[in-house]
């Protein structure tokens, strides 16, 4: 039982931190290929704006951009 309370925590503990580092919304590809900060397409975390709304169907931030 006593080990348990020291496994049980750290289990808990670990998961917590691999978890949020393994989920993923924005894509790493996405700046490289536009060269644009994240707040150009996102507004709160991955919630997307107008711009990441239009780049999402049209895959061109200069036409985003411009409207």
């Amino acid at each position: 039982m006593s080990k348990w309370k020291l496994v049980l925590p750290s289990m808990i503990l670990v998961g917590g931190l691999v978890v949020p580092a393994t989920v993923s919304f924005g894509k790493p590809e996405y700046t490289k290929a536009t060269g644009a900060k994240c707040t150009v397409c996102h507004s709160k975390g991955k919630e997307l704006n107008q711009v990441g709304e239009c780049y999402k169907q049209k895959k061109d931030l200069k036409a985003c951009q411009a409207q």
